[in-house]
């Protein structure tokens, strides 16, 4: 598809790691003016890897670089790049956690403010709350950045991208290309409506890359997609001429139907099924009111409603992480105490997963570690308690094979794994353990489509085998697949509840 007037174009890239992995194959991209496109793919896919390669990072194997329809050569990094309009976001958290707001707004440029050979401190902090109100980030700029909600530090990271742009050109209404590398994997659904709000008006003066695995969010506000495989560009759709539908971009980057496509409800349960778990009027201040419910053995509750509904401190008073005020929480028959600390829970039956690889893993630690933390009893040998490794090693085989993650070995450290792969790991060592209640957050959260349908095959194989599940998340459609009802919830109490295949029918309205 050939697109007037790029800003930049590139050609034929191709990158290859310790000659060996083949990253990009003979890749073309053309960034227009005014335009977002978006970039999807699994993980490994070799999105990241092309982004690195646009502002500098990364050198190309091979390749042509084309700005403003000029034959130039590759930035060699990304103060090149952003001379040339360019700049990024990256997926992993970019803040410095010790500087104040002001400061990392400006890290990097702040020899635009010296005066009398000091910098002009009170003009920096007048331009960042300029800024930080042009792209309605709440927050002061005295701040520091390990104090803000990670939505708003991340938010301040595009700001910063946006102003490095500007800062590099005397201009401010030169055409930027901003790329965002899935910049909404830690933002809530009203936070990533507000940012993309904020990005469209922002096309006046600059083009986006938006690069993320949240097809619902590319096909609303992207112009262009491009989808890459195993480091071949395979598909590039034209959003204001085609009709492209959310299976369509499945199949294009995994190359088989979606579960959701193929996925048929079970016979709705039987009423005098057991209950595992009572909610009776549970209450905390500030948080939620009343909350009553009972779930079933084999039964997926979802929890469904905004940010600040109360839906997460629920899930985390359940799994022991907070306190509740007054009500009542049974657990197989036996009440819980309202102080009662999250190893207590476990024993009882109960896992958490928080959907925050950070959390969920020592990523230091090899994969089989990792699965075996929370398995440690499967792995002791009978009559001397020492750890059997040929065991944890098998285990965390079957681990990997289940989930098929994408790793040389089981003794590979985590944090050399993509994200997908680390979200597996995360989320394979509750499924290895099978509590009796699994309390699951965010379960696919910031990963690929194919990666999500792994996750969702296994949940729905142990909630065969009689495991219990809560959910709550931010994607809509995790609810039609997994749950069997749904709470609505709304400043802290419940609305109404709902069938999953009711949900669906309305989801699909």
């Amino acid at each position: 598809m050939v697109i007037d007037n790029p800003i930049v174009e590139i050609k034929g890239v191709s990158k290859t790691f310790n000659g060996v992995v083949h990253a990009l194959d003979n890749v073309s991209i053309a960034i227009g003016k005014n335009e977002i496109i978006g970039v999807v793919g699994e993980n490994g896919a070799g999105k990241s890897t092309l982004m690195k390669i646009l502002v500098g990072v990364y050198p190309p194997d091979n390749g042509e670089w084309y700005y403003r329809g000029r034959k130039v050569p590759f930035p060699k990094n990304p103060k090149e790049a952003a001379k040339r309009g360019i700049s990024i976001v990256y997926q992993e958290k970019g803040v410095i956690p010790c500087l104040k707001v002001y400061q990392f707004l400006f890290l990097g440029h702040e020899d635009k403010y010296i005066k009398y050979s000091r910098l002009d401190i009170d003009k920096m902090k007048k331009y960042a709350r300029e800024v930080l109100e042009e792209f309605h980030v709440k927050c002061n700029i005295e701040n520091f950045m390990y104090e803000l909600p990670l939505s708003t530090q991340k938010m301040i990271e595009i700001a910063k991208a946006i102003l490095s742009v500007r800062l590099e050109h005397e201009d401010n209404n030169i055409t930027s290309v901003i790329i965002l590398d899935e910049p909404t994997a830690p933002l809530t659904i009203e936070e990533r409506r507000e940012l993309f709000s904020d990005i469209l008006n922002m096309k006046k003066n600059a083009s986006f890359v938006f690069v993320s695995h949240i097809i619902p969010e590319v096909m609303e506000f992207t112009d262009r997609v491009h989808v890459l495989r195993d480091g071949k560009m395979i598909a590039h759709y034209d959003l204001s001429k085609e009709k492209i539908t959310e299976e369509d971009f499945f199949r294009a980057i995994v190359g088989k139907e979606s579960l959701e496509r193929t996925y048929k409800p079970e016979i709705k349960r039987v009423a005098n099924e057991e209950v595992v778990l009572a909610v009776k009027n549970l209450t905390k201040n500030g948080c939620y009111y009343d909350i009553s419910f009972e779930l079933h053995k084999g039964e997926c509750i979802g929890i469904f409603g905004p940010a600040g509904s109360g839906k997460s401190e629920i899930i985390n008073t359940i799994a022991g992480l907070i306190s509740f005020k007054n009500g009542t929480l049974i657990i197989k028959g036996q009440e819980a105490k309202t102080k009662e600390p999250p190893h207590v829970r476990i024993a009882r039956g109960i896992g958490y997963f928080s959907g925050e690889t950070g959390k969920e893993l020592f990523l230091n630690w090899p994969i089989t570690k990792n699965i075996s933390i929370v398995n440690i009893k499967k792995i002791l040998r009978k009559f001397i308690p020492v750890i059997n490794f040929n065991a944890e090693k098998q285990m965390a085989e079957k681990i990997v094979q289940r989930l098929r993650i994408k790793t040389p070995g089981v003794n590979t450290d985590c944090y050399s794994l993509s994200g997908g792969s680390k979200q597996k790991v995360s989320v394979g060592k509750w499924f290895e353990r099978s509590p009796d209640i699994l309390l699951l957050e965010d379960p696919t959260i910031g990963i690929d489509v194919g990666a999500r349908k792994d996750i969702y095959e296994n949940t729905l194989e142990i909630k065969k085998r009689g495991i219990s599940m809560i959910l709550i998340s931010d994607d809509p459609k995790e609810y039609s697949i997994l749950c069997d009802k749904i709470m609505f919830i709304k400043h802290g109490k419940i609305q109404k509840v709902i069938s999953g295949e009711k949900f669906k029918q309305e989801l699909e309205k």
